[in-house]
């Protein structure tokens, strides 16, 4: 298997351990709850705090169409643009266990997988299989699917290699501790003061109704015991389409002395109908019995409606172009919370460079 498909594969994996991270930091944890609903949320962020170890299996899809719109956009028309993109990908009884005590943050935690997975659409770069990989004390192994071969690399080697240095996601600083590792899509807040807007004007947007919300979805039978449900969400729409938005537009346009933010104004008129859908959507779902995060569900969907915006401002004559559609959906279940046995490095690996 070509090593791009590897290098998304182990995007996916890396993220996994996130979650039950980003759960507690996706927005105030009380935001719409009850009281005791709230204490519920906050016993279970606790025990996040206390979690060495556990297993994991999940479910990752990512779509993506209207990519001749975008590649139109880019002056790439003509140049085999793919339609849509599809990735998947899928993994069971992982195991994955984390020592804050390393002096190496690439050392700092052990995990192994088995994914399954497909990118698609690309045409002839289509490919799908399996990927075995295991991560102990900072190196990265993965074993050649024809040869059964396991070889290894310095995981600090791998990500910088397979381009993974800029991620929006910073491993190491995140199992430093630092959960700003994870940017500004884990926390609203921390999108909008990252923009350059005053702690006044976040503090107006923080309350636009529709933009944050969190409630509590009816309780389910799962994994042996009953569990407690809590939805959180972020959408945009009602944020771009709300008057505190404009009137901040309109005061920043009003403010520079920048000539072309006088546009500012008109344009925020119209990302509300150039955005026609966009939402971050996080459920989880809490052992009543032992207050751990078993299972996260993380959703994106965004639909970008470039022909909407071009017919307001040029009526029948603009062109017709295909919305950019993004679908994303993660499923993780977490199971064996602090009893899961480190994975070992593979017996007869070879070490190599990534260049060999």
């Amino acid at each position: 298997m070509k090593s791009r498909l590897l290098a998304v594969f182990l995007v996916v994996a890396l993220a996994l351990t996130l979650f039950p991270a980003a759960a507690q930091d996706m927005m105030d944890p009380c935001l719409g709850l009850s009281a005791a609903d709230c204490e519920i949320v906050k016993a279970a962020d606790a025990k996040v705090a206390e979690l060495t170890s556990f297993t994991q299996s999940f479910k990752f899809n990512l779509s993506l169409s209207g990519l001749q719109t975008l590649s139109g956009l880019m002056g790439t028309t003509g140049e085999g643009a793919p339609q849509a993109l599809t990735i998947t990908a899928d993994a069971a009884n992982s195991p994955f266990v984390l020592n804050l005590a390393a002096s190496d943050p690439m050392a700092a935690f052990a995990m192994a997988m088995d994914v399954n997975g497909s990118i698609t659409g690309t045409g002839s770069d289509d490919q799908s299989g399996t990927s075995s990989f295991v991560i102990v004390d900072g190196v990265f192994y993965a074993k050649d699917p024809e040869t059964g071969q396991w070889m290894g690399i310095p995981l600090s080697e791998f990500l910088d290699s397979a381009g993974m240095a800029g991620l929006p996601v910073d491993p190491a600083a995140l199992l430093e501790g630092d959960m700003g590792a994870m940017g500004a899509a884990a926390d609203p807040t921390a999108l909008l003061a990252g923009s350059g807007l005053s702690p006044e004007d976040v503090a107006a947007l923080m309350t636009v109704e529709g933009f944050t919300s969190q409630t509590r979805l009816a309780d389910a039978e799962m994994m042996g015991q009953a569990m407690y449900a809590f939805e959180s969400k972020i959408d945009f729409v009602p944020l771009l389409s709300s008057q505190a938005f404009q009137n901040i537009l309109t005061n920043l346009a009003a403010s520079s002395d920048d000539p072309s933010m006088a546009q500012a104004g008109q344009i925020g008129m119209m990302l509300p109908m150039l955005l026609q859908e966009g939402n971050i959507k996080l459920t989880r779902w809490i052992g009543a019995n032992d207050m751990w995060i078993h299972r996260v569900v993380v959703e994106a969907n965004v639909v970008v409606d470039l022909a909407a915006m071009m017919g307001a401002s040029g009526g029948s004559n603009a062109p017709q172009m295909e919305p950019i559609t993004l679908r994303m959906m993660l499923d993780v279940e977490l199971s064996a919370h602090n009893a899961t046995v480190a994975p070992t490095a593979p017996e007869g690996a070879q070490m190599m460079e990534m260049g060999s």
